[in-house]
């Protein structure tokens, strides 16, 4: 009989320990991180260990496609007010979490537009799509405790995922980032890494 640990408001990722699995904590270069979530004491416990610059969005969900937007706004310059990336700056690993199931296809393509240039040929990503658009889930903040465990830090006001997308429509959506591969949560969640392309 296999005993699964029991991770307290969190979980074991199978994709996460390949994401970090080309940077040593003894690497002379420095590791650059953006986490669109909250800063997460985890996530900064887990980093400290490497030679690392971390940026926190700490994206408000229910911002990021506001109602008052209307046709026709301009979508890039909403995302780069929201992500507010120093220019010049350049992610090796971006942390999506469910961030990208919070923005209409517009949105997503802005978003891509917005986030190309900080990325370069060897940048990864990691977050959730959905397996079934018709799942009611909720957003959640996440944290990193290790290579392999994900902690939930909280829920944000039970908001829903308002645009859930699942892998195939991100990869139609993000230009410059591809989907490469999926585990799919017992949640209905599917756990995504992402390449540049």
């Amino acid at each position: 009989m296999t005993i699964k640990p029991v991770i307290p408001d969190g979980f074991v990722s199978q994709l996460f320990p390949s994401l970090v699995a080309a940077f040593e904590p003894s690497d002379h270069r420095p590791l650059r991180v953006l986490d669109l979530g909250p800063a997460s004491a985890a996530t900064v416990a887990f980093f400290s260990q490497y030679r690392c610059t971390l940026r926190f969005a700490d994206l408000n969900p229910a911002e990021l496609m506001p109602a008052d937007l209307g046709e026709g706004a301009d979508l890039d310059g909403h995302m780069g007010q929201l992500l507010d990336l120093p220019v010049g700056s350049k992610f090796d690993i971006c942390l999506f979490w469910d961030f990208l199931n919070h923005l209409d296809d517009p949105g997503v393509r802005a978003f891509a537009r917005v986030l190309r240039p900080h990325l370069h040929k060897a940048s990864l990503g990691h977050g959730f799509a959905v397996l079934n658009r018709s799942n009611a889930l909720q957003h959640q903040d996440y944290g990193v405790m290790a290579a392999n465990l994900l902690t939930i830090t909280g829920q944000s006001r039970r908001q829903p995922l308002a645009h859930p997308h699942s892998q195939a429509a991100l990869n139609g959506l993000l230009a410059g980032l591809e989907v490469t591969r999926g585990v799919l949560r017992a949640d209905g969640r599917l756990e995504i890494l992402l390449h540049t392309r």
